[in-house]
């Protein structure tokens, strides 16, 4: 990222996570309804080392404690000594068992859920810390703005923007252009790459940054605590921007798109965000 701003580009990056909690979490565990303050919460206590060694469940112990009753944290190996952390579901209602954007998104999972098939929610408490540690590191200070808890529910005008991305959004046109071989979580990067990057060609990637058109205004101001899906809302345009349309068209948008066919290459640049440079 450093080097991309180097070259004078900005920088979208979307993680495979979610990005808050329900309504009245970071209130909960911080005093403060803001979830960047959640973000340093959660830093501070989470420990996750080189070999991945790290004290998930035990926060997860932590964050329990501070409900009555079972607490909201689900989903453990059975034989791991963490008691206060059910193997089960529960039916609580407080703290909610999904953000409003999980109900919009179809298959999201519940950031409760940290253990089985599709769980997010032990990526959600380590990964925080992860980007908690990178927004604040030196080479990015001062550039970086976490969609939508810095700016709301609109374009950031920082070079780099942080955004939550959900690639099973794209589950049928994955299914249908996986390569030969190909690891279906490298086809999920190649083609919400694609996706994204050819909406920002065609001027049409800004809109998504405003959140669903459905959501009311009341929603809108808690989407604003808890986090959105980028692209949730905006469904039919990103299937239609994931249709694969060959050589000829991705060689007319070389200059212009992110390059995708291998996630771990620098981006190019995006034309659309130019104007907000």
């Amino acid at each position: 990222m450093a080097t991309e701003r180097k070259a004078g580009r900005r920088v979208l990056v979307g993680f495979d996570f979610p990005f808050g909690y329900p309504k009245g979490v970071a209130r909960d565990l911080t005093g403060h309804a803001n979830a960047l303050a959640l973000w340093q919460w959660l830093a501070d206590r989470i420990k996750d080392d080189e070999r991945n060694h790290n004290n998930r469940f035990a926060i997860a112990t932590e964050i329990n404690r501070i409900y009555p009753g079972e607490g909201p944290c689900w989903g453990r190996p059975e034989k791991w000594d963490y008691p206060e952390v059910s193997t089960h579901a529960n039916d609580r209602e407080h703290p909610p068992p999904r953000r409003i954007t999980e109900r919009h998104a179809t298959g999201a999972k519940t950031v409760w859920q940290l253990h089985y098939s599709g769980s997010v929610g032990s990526q959600t408490l380590l990964g925080l810390p992860a980007l908690q540690q990178l927004r604040n590191a030196r080479a990015l200070r001062g550039q970086v703005a976490v969609w939508p808890f810095e700016g709301g529910l609109a374009l950031p005008d920082k070079p780099i923007v942080f955004a939550e991305v959900y690639p099973s959004l794209l589950r049928d046109a994955v299914k249908t252009q996986m390569r030969k071989g190909e690891v279906v979580d490298c086809a999920q990067v190649r083609v919400n790459a694609r996706a994204f990057a050819t909406l920002d060609a065609a001027g049409g990637l800004t809109p998504l940054f405003g959140g669903s058109p459905r959501l009311e205004s009341e929603q809108r101001e808690q989407v604003e605590e808890e986090g959105w899906i980028l692209g949730v809302g905006f469904e039919s345009e990103l299937h239609e921007a994931a249709k694969d349309m060959g050589p000829s068209f991705i060689g007319a948008l070389r200059d212009t798109i992110i390059r995708y066919d291998d996630p771990f290459e620098p981006a190019a640049p995006v034309s659309d965000w130019s104007a907000h440079q």
